[in-house]
């Protein structure tokens, strides 16, 4: 009888609701629980929190999943295997454990997968002859005139497969690339080499299969229903209960996705297409730690409904070297929001605008940037976004403003916004606003890709039991 894994995937970010994992635990619908917790952006959330206290730096959902999900899954002999460890998985695995021992669990194994911080190693490298380049700009990195505030490396699925070769019940990562996690329990689970000279055609298919399957389940609800304009003007099924993918893979690296039974949202062909799509940039070079994925003979059939056949991913060699995300500190962001109502909403909030850059000409401030978006016109795609009749505008019920600034100084941005305070009553009628009034300038961090031998990195696994 041919073996299957049931790897569900319950968590697409840093925040998404613990409902759909909750769903998939309580039915035992899955072998493992995938949670993918970052994105490039998240490990900028995660530093802030270690700027404030160094003992964070992990995903803090994983605080409501240790009380609430994995009690479940340790009870139904179901694994967890997510990257929430972000950029402290010690620490992580320490306050699961702590978790844990409160709700009187014992008998547990808590893997956490460190060694993607290459921060201590950023002023040393070029001395070795790595050439740390933006990888868009071509630009060098410069420590000296970086604020630098963390530096990570995306890795592959190794340390997966090394953790559950050693009995780990809960895996808490660093920044193993979202579809390794996958991959990782499915070389586990069916013996596939990850790595060497010899692989043949085969291994790579199947490494390319198990980063497919890895890669439509790691956006959670996106894969099932959630997020889907293919499934939009015909759609037939509720947000409000969504659940999350499931995938059901074979040896031969070939799947067939669905969901838990009972839930909402929907697995088809098109909600599958629109993931496989999204954030690969080349479909048939789909670049990832363990392997090159080409996805351009893939396979997506309908079986029936809520179930979804894939198979036909390619593989080509990995790359030799692995990227590298350097976060620098790059000043602070101060946002207001301001709206405007009918009559003459956009008229309006115009005359506003134009009041505030008069005034703010008048201040001895300095800022990088300034945006000032009109929400309801050009809010989302700003100078793309298709202009509007004026008959439209005209009679519009409401407009809003957002205005953005950058800054260095972290009293100019509040400094410019009580500064147009007296336009509440100075200014044009039908005014409200949101309430802080810049108090809230927010420490604004930025990315430097680069690409670093995968020599620099030296992954290590701990174990914490309880």
């Amino acid at each position: 009888m041919n073996k299957t894994i049931r790897i569900a995937g319950t968590q697409g970010f840093y925040g998404d609701s613990p409902m759909g994992a909750l769903m998939v635990a309580h039915q035992h619908a899955a072998d493992y629980l995938m949670h993918d917790a970052l994105a490039e952006l998240t490990l900028s959330i995660l530093q802030k929190d270690k700027l404030r206290d160094p003992n964070l730096g992990y995903a803090r959902d994983i605080e409501l999943h240790a009380a609430r999900l994995y009690p479940i899954t340790l009870a139904k002999g179901m694994k967890v295997v997510t990257n929430s460890g972000g950029l402290n998985p010690q620490s992580a695995a320490k306050k699961v454990a702590e978790i844990l021992r409160k709700k009187g669990i014992s008998n547990a194994k808590i893997a956490s997968i460190s060694g993607d911080n290459l921060l201590d190693q950023l002023e040393i490298l070029p001395s070795q002859g790595i050439e740390l380049n933006h990888i868009e700009t071509g630009i060098a990195y410069d420590p000296k005139t970086s604020k630098t505030t963390h530096a990570n490396v995306y890795v592959g699925a190794r340390a997966i497969l090394d953790a559950l070769e050693q009995g780990a019940d809960i895996i808490l990562a660093g920044r193993v690339a979202d579809p390794c996690l996958a991959l990782g329990i499915l070389a586990y689970e069916f013996g596939w080499k990850l790595e060497g000279d010899n692989l043949t055609d085969e291994d790579l298919n199947k490494l390319a299969s198990g980063i497919t399957i890895g890669h439509i389940i790691e956006c959670g609800g996106q894969a099932s229903g959630g997020n889907s304009y293919a499934e939009w003007l015909g759609r037939d099924y509720s947000f409000g209960t969504l659940g999350y993918p499931i995938a059901h893979v074979q040896e031969d690296g070939s799947a067939v996705l669905t969901k838990a039974p009972n839930t909402g949202g929907k697995v088809s062909r098109n909600t599958i297409r629109e993931q496989l799509v999204y954030e690969i940039h080349n479909p048939a070079h789909y670049i990832t730690p363990d392997v090159i994925v080409d996805l351009t003979d893939i396979k997506v059939e309908d079986l029936e409904e809520n179930k979804v056949a894939v198979s036909g991913a390619k593989g080509k060699k990995r790359p030799e070297q692995l990227k590298l995300c350097i976060g620098q500190m790059e000043g602070y962001l101060t946002e207001h929001l301001f709206y405007f109502s009918w009559p003459y909403a956009y008229d309006k909030a115009k005359a506003f605008v134009d009041a505030a850059q008069e005034i703010w000409s008048m201040l001895p401030v300095e800022y990088q940037d300034l945006r000032i978006n009109y929400l309801g016109i050009n809010g989302i795609h700003e100078d793309a976004a298709p202009k509007l009749d004026p008959k439209v505008i005209e009679d519009m019920n409401e407009v809003g403003i957002r205005i953005a600034i950058q800054h260095q100084d972290k009293k100019v941005g509040k400094m410019m916004i009580q500064s147009i305070i007296c336009l509440a009553l100075n200014g044009p009628p039908g005014i409200t606003a949101s309430m802080n009034w810049g108090k809230m300038a927010s420490v604004r961090l930025g990315l430097f890709p680069c690409l670093v031998p995968r020599s620099c990195v030296q992954e290590k696994i701990e174990f914490t039991l309880i």
